[in-house]
């Protein structure tokens, strides 16, 4: 790049690692990711693509290997750096990758800090390496042929500039010891590790950092090769004491010295002790299964769930507790995985110590350690959970059989109530119309033989009066049984309904009939009853000037929309007011039908309502009013 940015490009085939590693260097302003790979034939392609200045590689990746793709990246590209990162630290992998011209050789589980620090050397053609594995590589890498150095080109009276700048950037605490037993040297881990400056450390001795019941251990690591690492007991200036790790070596040169590194393991015990409280407090059981299936470890609800003791468990195979199961199948599989494990959960059945059994569901998770891939179980007895998901299948059976049987008697009613308005426009047309129609006639023949003007007049109207009767129980026989509706024509009958109110209010109306199928005769008289329903309410309470009325097909129904430009309305207020049943009525007549519906309003916002029926019968509609055998009255 044109800036001074340093180019880097990882290559590691753990999704979780490469993607954090590449998130931690964008977010470090002198780095730029330039490129991913995901195993080592990847990694040398992308060094070649990209040409950056360092590449940050996984040790262990498929397709090729480490100290090959060393090789490749530095013929290829002379001035990249390759920086190694590894889960483990064994010397003879640390030993070849530094042998092809790695320039530095980091743990998975480095501070972020530090592998930043690591990429950023590297551009500047330095070294880094994880201070655990600084003793135990050095002396072989002193005595290595390939080598040609000696720690006396290092270490004369005083430690080489660079050494100590090394030695400076290790992640834990790093004391040099003189032949007399005295620190020479600490690096600034180690004195923010004890609390003493430069200064102050210098000419004491380790026994001095340590209780005194350790005071002999801590001697024995000065003078040795190497030493294993030790748990023992730090002490800080103030007194306070931490729990920490030492490891010794010697470094020789004209005066021999003795290097001493220190961890500080506070932080590693309290994730433990955090880990411990995690899977303690878990209200469900927890186990941690090997990859042969022999529990590792177990918690206090394991051994309530089982009825067994936890030190009676360890070492025993899973199938002890989940019998007859395909899990110790599942645990092998990932063993042997190139690909991250992934969780999973499945529904088992558990057996506890007095042998009976109860189904269980149990989470499997995958947890890699240093000493390999182990398996988290967590196991929850969900007999409780079947018995209540049981009633609650069995209680939906009954409300739907209830709902059922509910929208069959609204059926029912709906038709009832259609019969009975046939009955009563049939009774209308056939007695009461055909009585006032007589009397009429009758009166007819009476005003002729009148002489009388005024007899004539009262007769004429008592005459208007019997026609004005007539013409009301005509338009009652339509409000009851609708002629077009009678013929199959919802557009119809709705165009009457809406004649009828502009005739008796002057709202203008628009009618609007996309409907491309004719509903089955019940279905039409609901959804013209439910229509009827929100038109009433129009006339009588919004004081509107214009109503626009569609009926559109959707999703295999009927869709009808009524917008008012009326004062509209709080429906909060208004529709729990006694006496305003129209508008649950809407809403109980598209439910009949299984359909559904919905209203707005506002105040001085009109009002539009909806709703949608499907075009079909309901639930065992029974025949239609068309097909009731009332006949067909006509006016």
């Amino acid at each position: 790049m044109g800036d001074n940015r340093i180019d880097v490009v990882v290559a590691d085939d753990d999704p979780a690692v490469r993607e954090a590693l590449a998130d931690l260097i964008d977010s470090h302003p002198d780095l730029e990711l330039v490129g991913l790979a995901i195993n080592h034939e990847q990694a040398v392609r992308a060094a070649v693509d990209h040409r950056p200045q360092v590449v940050i590689m996984d040790v262990h990746m498929p397709r090729g290997d480490a100290p090959s793709s060393v090789r490749a990246i530095r013929d290829q590209v002379p001035d990249a750096r390759v920086v190694a990162l590894s889960a483990h630290g064994e010397r003879e992998t640390v030993l070849n990758m530094l042998a092809v011209g790695a320039s530095g050789y980091l743990v998975k589980g480095t501070p972020a800090e530090e592998i930043l620090e690591a990429i950023i050397r590297a551009a500047r053609d330095q070294f880094s390496m994880s201070a655990e594995l600084l003793a135990d590589c050095a002396e072989p890498l002193r005595r290595a042929e390939r080598a040609s150095w000696r720690f006396e080109d290092l270490v004369g009276n005083r430690l080489e500039d660079s050494y100590l700048e090394l030695l400076g950037h290790a992640p834990c605490g790093v004391l040099i010891v003189g032949p007399r037993g005295r620190i020479e040297y600490a690096n600034p881990h180690a004195r923010h590790m004890f609390g003493y400056g430069s200064a102050e450390l210098r000419d004491k001795r380790l026994r001095d950092l340590v209780p005194e019941r350790y005071r002999t251990a801590s001697e024995q690591l000065i003078g040795r090769v190497f030493t294993a690492p030790s748990a023992m007991t730090g002490r800080r200036r103030d007194g306070t004491e931490f729990p920490a790790q030492f490891s010794g070596g010697h470094l020789q040169g004209r005066q021999p010295r003795g290097v001493v590194f220190i961890a500080d393991l506070s932080q590693l015990r309290a994730a433990e002790s955090r880990f411990r409280q995690l899977i303690e407090s878990s209200p469900d059981a927890m186990l941690i299964v090997d990859t042969g299936g022999r529990i590792q470890a177990a918690n206090n609800r394991t051994e309530a769930l089982f009825g067994y003791d936890r030190d009676h468990l360890i070492g025993r195979a899973v199938e002890a507790l989940l019998p007859d199961q395909p899990l110790t199948v599942s645990l092998r599989e990932w063993d042997d995985s190139l690909e991250e494990p992934v969780g999973h959960s499945m529904e088992l059945v558990g057996r506890r110590s007095d042998t009976k059994q109860f189904p269980a569901d149990v989470s499997i998770s995958p947890l890699r350690t240093e000493e390999g891939l182990l398996t988290v179980l967590t196991i929850r007895d969900i007999t409780e959970v079947q018995r209540a998901q049981f009633v609650l299948e069995r209680s939906l059976e009954l409300l739907e059989v209830t709902d059922r049987d509910r929208q069959a008697l609204l059926s029912h009613l709906v038709h009832a109530q259609e019969a009975e308005r046939g009955r009563i426009a049939a009774d209308i047309h056939d007695d009461t119309i055909q009585v006032i129609t007589a009397a009429s006639l009758r009166l007819q023949q009476l005003r002729r033989r009148l002489r009388d003007p005024d007899e004539q007049r009262v007769m004429d109207k008592l005459d208007e009066t019997l026609k004005l009767s007539l013409s009301r129980l005509r338009q009652l026989i339509f409000d009851l049984r609708p002629s077009s509706l009678e013929h199959g024509c919802l557009a119809g009958a709705l165009r009457g309904l809406l004649e009828q109110i502009r005739t008796e209010t002057g709202l203008t109306y628009r009618l609007e009939d996309r409907l491309t199928a004719n509903p089955p005769a019940e279905t039409m008289a609901l959804i013209y009853r439910t229509a009827q329903e929100a038109l009433v309410n129009v006339r009588k309470h919004a004081h509107a000037k214009t109503v626009h009325v569609q009926l559109l097909g959707l999703d295999d129904g009927c869709l009808v929309r009524i917008v008012d430009d009326g004062e509209g309305y709080n429906p909060l207020e208004v529709e729990s007011r006694p006496g305003h049943l129209g508008i649950s009525l809407i809403q109980e007549r598209a439910q009949i039908a299984g359909g559904w519906c919905r209203i707005e309003s506002a105040p001085g916002a009109g009002t539009t309502v909806e709703f949608w029926v499907p075009l079909g019968a309901p639930p065992d509609a029974p025949l239609g009013a068309a097909d009731s055998p009332e006949g067909d009255p006509q006016p």
